[in-house]
C-alpha cells in the first residue's frame, strides 16, 4: 500500500473519529491554547531588543574583535575618551545641521549666527537639561555634568565648538596688548584644519566632528560645513536609570525643536536605545494592521462560506448548506495556533524580538489556504450521505493537500531555525510552531466545528438562527429567499428520492446474490494484525450508516466556478496555440529572473529598520549626507606590537599602515590617528632644539616613549591607544607594549555594500600580517557580518529545503515524474522571487531572506494541489488538466487572493522592512499562483501526456449514466437505521475511489445497472 493510499485511509477514519468525539476535539485545542498561553508571562523577561544580536550571526567575527578591544581597553567611566569605546550604553550622538533651503541645499553651519546657535543649544543641554533625583527625602536636579563620564574628573563638553567659533568671538572682549598677545597665541596654537586640527600639541580629529566640509587649501583649512557632531556620554554605573531618563529627555527636547518651523537648525540624534525603540515602534504599528487583516479575512471567510442557489431562475442563499461556522473556524484556528506557538516558545525559554511580529500574518494566511481546500472537499461530497461519511470523504480528499502543504511549510521553517542569523532563527522558530499548531488544530478544532455544521445541514437547520429553514418553494419573498431559506434535510431528501419499488431492490439483491463469490484467500499475519488494529480503532468511530453504501459519495453539481474552469479557462489553456504562448511567457519570465539574480545586492541600511517619522530617521539622513561620505574611523588593534626600534619590524609596520591607508574606503595618511608621528616629532624637536640624541636602544626608545606620553598634549588620546603590560617600574615588562591601536579615517561608506566590502577589505589586510595579530573594528561591523553571511546561508537553506521538498513530493505524490515537475516549479518560483526582488530594488537582508525561505513553502502550497489533482484525475492529459483546475483551481486562487489581501495591510506601514516583507511576499504569491494555474498544468500536459490513461474507469463515470440514488432503500421516519461496524472496521477512506476502495461498489452495482438499463 502506497503512502498516498495510507494517508487517504487514515484521514477517512479520522473523520469518523472526530465526528464521534467532536465535543472532545473542539474543547481540547481551546484548553491547550489556554494552557500554553501562560508562557506569555515571560514575554517581557525574554524580550531582546539588541539589534546587534538579532541581525548578526551567532559566531560573527565582530564579537571576537569587540572582545579584543574590551580585553585591552575595558570601559572605565572615570578614564573615558569619546570614540575609544564601543560597548558603552550611555552615549548620545547628535548631528546638527541647518535646514535645507529652497534649492535643497544645506547652508553653512559655521556662519557666526549658526555656530552661536549650536553653542547655545549645547550649553542648554549641558547645564539646563535636568532630571529630578530624590535622595533622603529631598529632590535634586541632576544635569549632564552630574551624570557624565570623565577623564581626570572632567567631562567632555564638546569643546570643539569653541575652536570653531570665529576668532573675533574670543578676542572681542580683550583690548590692547592683551588682545594682541592672545591673538598671537591663538594663531600659533590653534589650527583648524581637516581632517586633523591642533590645540597646542593636542590633536583634534575634525573628520568625526565636521561633516561635508569645503576645503580651501592643501593644508586642510575649510570655510564651509554641512553639519557639526556633538556627543554626550553619561554613566551607567549606579545612575543607569537616571541616565536613561536624561537621554530620553534629550531626545524629546531635540524632537520638539525639529518640529518647530521657526528653528533654523535641525538635529539627528542616536543613543543606545534608539534602534531598539525604533524596531519596537515598527512592531507596535503591526498590531492594528494585524487586527485589520484578521477582520478583512474573517469577512472573506464568511462570504466564501455562503452558498447561493438558483431555484426556478430565482436566486437566494441556501442557509442550510452555507457554513458561517466553518468560516469562523477558519480564522479562529490560526489565531489559536499563533497563541499556542508563542506560548510554547516562551515556555521553552526562547527569546522574543519585534521581528517575530510578522509571523502571525504568515500563519493566518497558511491556515486560511487549508480552509478553502477543506470547504471545497466538503461541498464535493453528496449531501445525501451521513455527516460522518461526509466528514470521512472530506478529510480523505483534502488530507494529502493539507498534509503536503503543512509538512513542507514545517520543513521550510524548520530548516530556517538552523541558520546562524538569530533574527531569522527566531522568526522561523515561532512560525514553525505556528504552522504546526495550525495543522493540528485544522484536523481537530476545525474538523469538529465542521462536523457540528454538517449535522446542522443534515437536519435542514438554518446555520445562523439554528431553526428549521424554509424550503425553496416556501421562500416567496426576497427577505425569505436571502435570509430564511435553505435545502431540505437528508431524511426529507431520501423520502423524495424513494421512487424505486421493493421488487427492484429485491431484483438487485437477487442479481447480486447470483454472482458467485471467489474462494476465501488465506490471510497473512500482517493482514490479520492490520485488521485487528482496524477493529480496535473502529470502536472510536461513528457507526457506519448502511444507506451510505448505495449513495454516490460525490456530488457533481455545476457551479459558475466549475463551469468557468471546465468550459472556458481549461479549453483555452490546453489549446495548442496557447501552449506556445505560455512557453514564450515562461521564457521571458525565467530569463528576466535569471538576469535579476545577477543584480542581487546584500545589505540593509540601518535607516530602513525604523519608521520614516521616527526621530532616528533624521540622524541617518544627516549622517548619510555627511560622515558616511568621509570622516568616520575604523579601529586597528595590533595585539602583538612590533619592536618599533627595530628597523625591519618598523618597516613591516609602515608597510602594513600604507596598506590600510591605500584603499578605496580609507582616507589619506593625514587622517590616521597614531601616536608614532607625534612621538617622533617630539624626538626630532628634542634633538634639534635641545640637542638630546635619538634613542640608541630599544630600552631608551620605550623609556622616552613612556615619559613623553605622560607630558604630551595629547596624553588623554594616546594613553587610550597604548596598553602597557605593566605599570610596575621594577618589572622587566614595564617597557613592553601589550597592544596598541590607531584609527584610520573612512570614506565612501554610504551603502550596506560599502560597509560589507570595507569590512572584508580591512580584515583581508589584517590577515596579511599574522605575526602582528591585527584586529579591526567599526560600529557597523555587526551589520556587515550579517551581509557576509546572508548569501551563503540563503543558498544553504534553499538547497536543503528543495531537497526536503523533493523527498516529501516523492512520498506524497503517487507519480515520480509529477513530483520532479513540482520541485522544478518550486525552484522556478524561488529564482523568480530572487530575480524580480533585485529588479524591484530590494536588497538581500534578514527580512527578505526570511521571505525567500518562506517562499519555498508557499510555492508548494499553491502548486502541490494542482499537481496532485492532475495525477489523481482520469482521462487523457488534457482532461486531467481541466479536471485538476476544475477541482482545485478556485481554492488555489482563493488562497492566493486572501494571502495578498492579508498582507496588503502591510503596504501602508511606513517602515521599509515591513514593505520589504510585503513586496517579497507579493512576488511569492503571484508567481506561485501563475505557476499553479498556468505554467504547471501546461508542463504536466507536455511532459506527462500518457499518465493514467490505462486506469480503470472510475465509478463517477458510471454514475453519470445511471442515477444511483434511484436504488436508495427506504429510510424510516425514526432515526436512521445503523448497522454495527464490519469485521474489517470499514477499512476504507473513500468508497468512491476505485483505486483505494476495499468495498468495490462498482462490482456490486455493475450487474443491476445493466439490468436496469435493459428494463428501461
Amino acid at each position: 500500500m502506497s503512502f498516498d493510499t495510507l494517508i487517504h485511509k487514515t484521514f477517512f477514519r479520522w473523520g469518523l473519529i472526530v465526528h464521534n468525539y467532536k465535543f472532545f476535539f473542539l474543547i481540547l485545542p481551546l484548553l491547550s491554547t489556554a494552557f500554553l498561553s501562560y508562557g506569555f508571562v515571560w514575554l517581557e523577561e525574554q524580550t531582546t531588543i539588541d539589534p546587534q544580536y538579532v541581525f548578526s550571526p551567532d559566531d560573527a567575527a565582530w564579537r571576537r574583535e569587540m572582545e579584543a578591544l574590551r580585553e585591552h581597553w575595558p570601559l572605565d567611566e572615570t578614564r573615558f575618551y569619546p570614540g575609544k569605546n564601543y560597548d558603552l550604553h550611555g552615549y548620545v550622538d547628535v548631528i546638527v545641521s541647518v535646514k535645507k533651503n529652497s534649492d535643497d541645499r544645506r547652508p553653512n553651519v559655521l556662519t557666526k549666527n549658526n555656530i552661536l546657535e549650536v553653542k547655545k543649544i549645547n550649553d542648554y543641554i549641558i547645564y539646563n537639561l535636568t532630571v529630578p533625583i530624590e535622595h533622603n527625602g529631598k529632590v535634586y536636579q541632576a544635569t549632564y555634568t552630574d551624570l557624565c563620564m570623565t577623564y581626570d574628573w572632567k567631562c567632555f563638553l564638546n569643546d570643539h565648538i569653541e575652536v570653531l567659533l570665529p576668532k573675533e568671538q574670543h578676542l572681542n572682549s580683550l583690548k590692547g596688548e592683551v588682545k594682541k598677545f592672545a591673538e598671537e597665541i591663538f594663531n600659533s596654537e590653534i589650527k583648524v584644519t581637516y581632517p586633523v586640527g591642533w590645540r597646542g600639541t593636542e590633536p583634534i580629529y575634525f573628520g568625526a566632528l565636521i561633516g561635508g566640509p569645503h576645503l580651501t587649501d592643501d593644508e586642510g583649512h575649510f570655510n564651509y560645513a554641512k553639519a557639526i557632531r556633538l556627543t554626550y556620554n553619561v554613566r551607567e554605573e549606579n545612575v543607569g536609570n537616571v541616565s536613561y531618563i536624561w537621554r530620553k529627555k534629550l531626545a524629546s527636547y531635540l524632537a520638539r525643536k525639529n518640529l518647530n518651523p521657526k528653528e533654523i537648525l535641525e538635529f539627528g540624534l542616536y543613543h543606545n536605545e534608539s534602534l531598539p525603540e525604533g524596531l519596537q515602534q515598527v512592531a507596535d504599528t503591526l498590531t492594528p494592521q494585524f487586527v485589520l487583516m484578521s477582520t478583512m479575512l474573517f469577512v472573506v471567510c464568511m462570504l466564501c462560506s455562503i452558498v447561493f442557489y438558483n431555484h426556478r431562475n430565482v436566486f437566494g442563499i441556501d442557509w442550510v448548506r452555507s457554513k458561517p461556522l466553518v468560516g469562523f473556524a477558519g480564522i479562529i484556528c490560526p489565531l489559536l495556533a499563533t497563541a499556542s506557538a508563542w506560548g510554547l516558545a516562551l515556555w521553552c525559554g526562547e527569546l522574543y524580538n519585534a521581528i517575530v511580529n510578522i509571523s502571525p500574518f504568515i500563519v493566518i494566511c497558511i491556515g486560511i489556504d487549508d480552509l478553502f481546500i477543506m470547504m471545497t472537499a466538503w461541498h464535493r461530497t453528496n449531501p445525501d450521505l451521513s455527516t460522518a461519511r461526509r466528514m470521512g470523504e472530506t478529510l480523505s480528499e483534502a488530507a494529502v493537500a493539507i498534509t503536503i502543504t503543512s509538512a513542507t511549510d514545517m520543513l521550510t521553517f524548520g530548516i530556517g531555525i538552523s541558520t546562524s542569523l538569530p533574527g531569522v532563527r527566531l522568526f522561523c522558530l515561532y512560525t514553525f510552531w505556528g504552522v504546526t499548531f495550525t495543522y493540528l488544530y485544522q484536523i481537530t478544532f476545525f474538523t469538529a466545528l465542521m462536523a457540528y455544521a454538517g449535522d446542522l445541514e443534515t437536519n435542514g437547520i438554518h446555520s445562523m438562527i439554528l431553526k428549521k429553514a424554509l424550503t425553496f418553494d416556501k421562500a416567496n419573498t426576497f427577505g425569505k429567499r436571502f435570509f430564511l431559506s435553505g435545502s431540505i434535510s437528508r431524511k426529507e431528501s431520501h423520502q423524495q428520492n424513494r421512487r424505486i419499488s421493493n421488487n427492484r431492490i429485491e431484483h438487485i439483491s437477487v442479481c447480486g446474490s447470483q454472482k458467485s463469490l471467489p474462494p476465501p484467500i488465506q490471510e497473512s499475519k500482517f493482514v490479520k494484525f492490520k485488521k485487528s488494529i482496524s477493529k480496535y480503532f473502529s470502536k472510536f468511530e461513528t457507526a457506519y450508516d448502511t444507506t451510505d453504501e448505495y449513495i454516490s459519495s460525490r456530488q457533481d453539481s455545476d457551479t459558475f466556478v466549475s463551469n468557468f474552469f471546465r468550459q472556458i479557462y481549461g479549453p483555452i489553456l490546453i489549446h495548442p496555440k496557447s501552449k506556445k504562448y505560455i512557453l514564450g511567457m515562461y521564457l521571458v519570465y525565467i530569463l528576466t529572473a535569471l538576469f535579476g539574480c545577477t543584480q542581487i545586492k546584500e545589505g540593509l541600511n540601518p535607516k530602513n529598520l525604523i519608521l520614516g517619522d521616527f526621530y532616528l530617521a533624521k540622524f541617518y539622513e544627516l549622517i548619510e549626507e555627511t560622515f558616511w561620505e568621509e570622516g568616520l574611523q575604523v579601529q586597528v588593534v595590533i595585539n602583538n606590537p612590533p619592536n618599533f626600534f627595530n628597523k625591519t619590524q618598523r618597516q613591516q609596520f609602515d608597510e602594513m599602515l600604507r596598506d590600510f591607508e591605500d584603499t578605496p574606503y580609507t582616507m589619506r595618511h593625514n587622517a590616521t590617528m597614531l601616536f608614532l608621528p607625534s612621538f617622533e616629532n617630539k624626538l626630532n624637536e628634542d634633538y634639534e632644539l635641545l640637542n638630546i640624541p635619538y634613542p640608541n636602544s630599544t630600552k631608551q626608545w620605550y623609556t622616552r616613549c613612556r615619559e613623553w606620553v605622560v607630558s604630551s598634549g595629547g596624553r588623554k588620546l594616546w594613553e587610550m591607544d597604548m596598553h602597557w603590560k605593566t605599570n610596575n617600574e621594577s618589572s622587566e615588562d614595564y617597557l613592553k607594549l601589550s597592544a596598541i591601536r590607531f584609527q584610520i579615517g573612512l570614506k565612501n561608506y554610504k551603502t550596506p555594500t560599502d560597509h560589507t566590502f570595507s569590512c572584508k577589505m580591512m580584515r583581508d589586510i589584517a590577515s596579511k600580517y599574522p605575526n602582528l595579530n591585527i584586529t579591526t573594528f567599526h560600529e557597523y561591523y555587526p551589520f556587515a557580518d550579517q551581509y557576509l553571511e546572508l548569501k551563503p546561508a540563503l543558498i544553504r537553506n534553499c538547497l536543503l529545503a528543495v531537497a526536503c521538498m523533493l523527498i516529501v513530493s516523492l512520498i506524497m505524490i503517487p507519480n515520480y515524474g509529477a513530483a520532479y515537475i513540482l520541485v522544478y516549479a518550486i525552484i522556478s518560483i524561488d529564482i523568480g522571487v530572487l530575480g524580480y526582488m533585485a529588479l524591484w530594488n530590494i536588497n538581500l537582508e534578514s527580512v527578505s531572506m526570511i521571505t525567500v525561505i518562506m517562499s519555498i513553502g508557499f510555492s508548494v502550497d499553491l502548486s502541490a494541489h494542482i499537481v496532485y489533482a492532475y495525477v489523481c484525475s482520469e482521462g487523457n492529459s488534457n482532461k486531467k488538466a481541466i479536471t485538476a483546475l476544475e477541482t482545485l483551481g478556485w481554492p488555489v486562487f482563493l488562497g492566493a487572493f486572501t494571502t495578498i489581501l492579508g498582507i496588503m495591510t502591510l503596504a501602508f506601514v511606513d517602515a521599509h522592512i515591513v514593505k520589504i516583507f510585503f513586496k517579497v511576499t507579493f512576488l511569492v504569491i503571484i508567481f506561485s499562483m501563475i505557476h499553479g494555474l498556468i505554467f504547471l498544468p501546461t508542463t504536466l500536459i507536455v511532459f506527462l501526456p500518457s499518465l493514467g490513461q490505462d486506469k480503470v474507469p472510475s465509478k463517477t463515470s458510471i454514475q453519470h449514466a445511471v442515477n444511483i440514488q434511484n436504488t436508495l432503500p427506504n429510510i424510516e421516519d425514526n432515526d436512521t437505521k445503523k448497522s454495527s461496524q464490519n469485521n474489517d472496521g470499514f477499512d476504507s477512506e473513500s468508497v468512491d475511489s476505485y483505486k483505494l476502495t476495499e468495498i468495490n461498489i462498482n462490482a456490486r452495482l455493475s450487474l443491476p445497472i445493466k439490468d436496469l438499463s435493459n428494463n428501461n
